[in-house]
């Protein structure tokens, strides 16, 4: 098999997922596009639809690659279910526990308590897997969305009740 027909092939598997890519493996991606009309066609769906259709070869069941995506798409699902898990808990465990009329001081308290206590540990581990299985830019958004909720979430529950 040629150096081309592998680039070609490759980059039919890596167009499905060209916005997660690292800028150095888009630049491999796009000058190989501007020779291969195939390819071109399908970046274009790609940039139009976000979910191209791509016709399988019969010679090749799944593809990796493509197991790969639906892992990291099953992880990032499972991380934010858990997310809200926890968040979830804390709340609906402070409005069951306190009279909001009586004590929404202590309520509000309490979420801070457990959202210390519950929600950053989980959010580090979580940071932990995030780090090893998905880009930076998932990364960052992790980490300002955990510090957002760890920091500000009893004043944001505060300013609704």
């Amino acid at each position: 098999m040629e150096e081309s027909q592998k680039i070609h092939i490759l980059v039919k598997e890596l167009i499905p997922v060209f916005d997660e890519l690292e800028q150095e493996t888009k630049d491999v991606v796009l000058s190989h596009t501007q020779t291969c009309s195939e390819c071109q066609h399908l970046l274009n769906e790609v940039t139009e639809e976000n979910y191209p259709v791509v016709e399988q070869s019969e010679e090749v069941g799944i593809k990796p690659l493509k197991k790969l995506v639906q892992f990291n798409r099953g992880l990032k699902w499972l991380f934010v279910s858990i997310r809200a898990l926890i968040l979830f808990y804390i709340t609906f465990s402070a409005f069951q526990f306190y009279d909001m009329d009586l004590s929404a001081d202590a309520a509000i308290e309490y979420i801070g308590g457990s959202t210390f206590m519950f929600y950053f540990p989980a959010a580090i581990f979580l940071l932990v897997f995030t780090m090893t299985f998905f880009t930076k830019r998932w990364m960052v958004f992790s980490i300002l969305f955990d510090l957002g909720i760890v920091l500000f979430l009893d004043t944001i529950i505060s300013i609704f009740i």
